[in-house]
């Protein structure tokens, strides 16, 4: 059976469309978060800030969090893993000490907090006789 290039290349243009509206619409709900929390810093703060300024935060805030995706993914499958943990996290930070540290702290309460039964524990292999 022989697949007709052009339905294919309408199907694979629908799903990039797609792809580029989820993209867009993500992009626009974190652009409004991010400016709905730095008018409500300036004003905790007394100051004001120009909404041309928080839009250009937001969007550089939207192009690192992208890289940051990538770079957790592939910390993750160079690790054998299909999901990303607390530890992919913290190596991200690496280049700055003082949020490696904080991401530890928080990992380190995370993990207090976590009942002792629900906790993974280490398999230790059967010794066959």
């Amino acid at each position: 059976m022989e697949v007709d290039e052009d339905n294919r290349s309408d199907f694979e243009k629908e799903e990039e469309e797609e792809d580029d509206s989820v993209s867009d619409l993500l992009r626009d709900r974190f652009r409004l978060s991010a400016i709905s929390i730095a008018e409500s810093e300036a004003k905790r703060s007394g100051m004001e800030i120009s909404p041309p300024i928080v839009a250009c935060i937001a969007d550089l805030a939207f192009k690192y969090i992208g890289q940051l995706a990538k770079d957790l993914e592939l910390f993750a499958h160079h690790a054998g893993r299909k999901s990303v943990t607390m530890t992919d996290v913290i190596v991200s930070a690496h280049r700055n000490e003082h949020l490696a540290a904080s991401l530890r702290s928080y990992s380190d309460e995370l993990k207090a907090k976590e009942p002792q039964s629900e906790r993974k524990r280490k398999k230790v292999p059967r010794k066959e006789d």
